[in-house]
């Protein structure tokens, strides 16, 4: 899957939703170029969780058929990232400051990649990823802290 037809214009605001119900951010989550590089698809999207769903690896799978650990990491970022964006002040990016994953078994897809917030403060924000398979086994766990207003997105005027 090649990103670069898919690029978006640096100079409208897609990092931001277009408004702040459920829907908007829905909407919001789908439109994200890294979500979409990693076949990412947001089915639920409100302030207590976010459900994303990855059909297939977008890479070739390990031997054993399992999404590689390196792109299961990676949609648990992205995630974290679009869940940390929700439950921060408008208009703050945040970046991720720490993250941690821990993984229990083969990751064979479909994915479930459940993200919960689990509290923090103004500009720090803890976010808990669980990934499960298809039959609701959790294959992997990731727990980040995500620092609203800790990046800033460049803009071309």
């Amino acid at each position: 899957m090649s990103a670069s037809s898919d690029c978006p214009d640096p100079r409208e605001p897609w990092w931001l939703p277009a408004g702040d119900s459920d829907a908007h951010w829905l909407s919001w989550a789908n439109s994200l170029p890294f979500c979409r590089d990693l076949g990412l698809e947001c089915e639920d999207f409100t302030r207590d969780i976010a459900l994303f769903r990855m059909d297939r690896p977008v890479l070739t799978p390990n031997p054993n058929g399992a999404v590689n650990g390196g792109i299961v990491v990676a949609a648990a970022d992205q995630v974290m990232g679009a869940m940390a964006m929700r439950v921060s002040e408008p208009g703050q990016l945040p970046a991720t400051g720490s993250l941690h994953i821990q993984y229990h078994r083969p990751a064979l897809a479909p994915l479930l990649f459940r993200a919960s917030p689990l509290g923090g403060g103004r500009r720090m924000k803890f976010i808990e990823v669980v990934v499960s398979d298809a039959n609701g086994n959790r294959c992997a766990t990731s727990h980040g802290t995500m620092v609203a207003g800790g990046s800033s997105a460049v803009r071309l005027d």
